[in-house]
C-alpha cells in the first residue's frame, strides 16, 4: 500500500467546526486520512441553564414509551439528576432506552443501563426507520439545546407524541485572533457535519463580525446530508459535495472528491 492511498487526503487543508472531537468526530475521520483538520471555534460544555424540565421529565418517566439520550453529556447530566433527586436507576425502568452515537451508548453501558437501539444512520430517517411503528407512542428525547428539529418533526410526522429536555449546552468560545489562524490559511474544504456545526460556525462569526463570504471564496464546501446541504445554503454556503447521512460518508466522498 503507498503512502498516498494510507494518506488520501494529505496535503489538504479542511475547516472542521466545531473544535471538539468527541463531539465531531469528523475531524479526527480526516485526520486519519492525512487531512490537516483545522478547527474552529471552540466550544465548552454547559449544563442546562434550568433544571426544572429534565427534572420534571426524570419524575415522570414512566410515562414514555421511549427515551433517546443524544450524546455522552446528556447521559452524565441525566443521571446525576436522577441521583439528586433520590430517585436512582430504577426511575429509568419500564421506558425503552436508544442512543444515538457510540458515546451515549458507552455512558449509557457505564450505568449499566441496558440500550434497546443504537440507529447506524444519525438522521432523522436513520434513526426513526429501525423504531418500527411509532403511532401513539411517547418519545422524550434528550438532546443538547438547538439541536436540530429534524428528528421531533420526524416523530411527529409519524404519529408519535414527543416530548424534549436539554441535556447540555454548548458555548462558543470564538476570538478574532483564533479566527485568523484557521481562516486566514488557505483551505481546501469546509466540512460540516450537521446543521449545528453550520449554527455553531455561523454564530461564532458573528459573534466576532467576520464575513465568511470572502473568507470561503475558492473553498469546496462539503456536507453530511440534505439536511445539513440546507442549513448551510441558508447561510449563504453552498456545499458542492453533500453525503449520504453519516459522517463518515462524508469523509470517504470528500476523498474521493479530491482523488479526481
Amino acid at each position: 500500500m503507498t503512502a498516498s492511498t494510507e494518506k488520501p487526503l494529505a496535503g489538504k487543508r479542511i475547516l472542521v467546526p466545531p473544535a471538539r472531537p468527541e463531539v465531531n468526530p469528523l475531524l479526527r475521520m480526516l485526520e486519519k486520512k492525512g487531512a490537516e483538520a483545522l478547527g474552529f471555534p471552540s466550544l465548552k460544555v454547559a449544563p442546562p441553564t434550568d433544571y426544572g424540565p429534565i427534572d420534571r421529565a426524570i419524575r415522570q418517566l414512566k410515562k414514555f414509551e421511549w427515551t433517546i439520550f443524544s450524546g455522552t453529556n446528556c447521559v452524565v447530566n441525566f443521571f446525576d439528576r436522577i441521583n439528586t433527586l433520590g430517585l436512582g436507576k430504577a426511575a429509568i425502568k419500564g421506558t425503552r432506552v436508544g442512543a444515538i452515537g457510540h458515546g451515549a451508548y458507552s455512558a449509557l453501558r457505564k450505568e449499566s443501563i441496558q440500550v434497546d437501539y443504537v440507529p447506524k444512520d444519525h438522521t432523522a430517517v436513520g434513526v426513526t426507520e429501525g423504531l418500527g411503528d411509532t403511532r401513539g407512542l411517547n418519545f422524550l428525547l434528550v438532546r443538547m439545546e438547538g439541536a436540530s428539529r429534524s428528528l421531533p418533526e420526524r416523530l411527529h410526522s409519524l404519529g408519535a407524541k414527543v416530548s424534549e429536555v436539554v441535556g447540555y449546552r454548548m458555548l462558543i468560545e470564538a476570538s478574532a485572533r483564533t479566527a485568523e489562524k484557521v481562516l486566514g490559511r488557505k483551505l481546501h474544504a469546509l466540512a460540516l457535519a450537521n446543521p449545528t456545526a453550520v449554527r455553531f460556525l455561523v454564530n461564532a462569526a458573528d459573534e466576532i463580525s467576520i464575513d465568511l463570504q470572502p473568507r470561503l471564496k475558492g473553498v469546496t464546501i462539503a456536507a453530511v446530508g440534505p439536511a445539513t446541504a440546507a442549513a448551510a445554503k441558508s447561510h449563504g454556503l453552498t456545499p458542492l459535495v453533500v453525503s449520504k447521512g453519516h459522517v463518515a460518508d462524508l469523509a470517504e466522498t470528500l476523498t474521493d472528491f479530491f482523488s479526481n
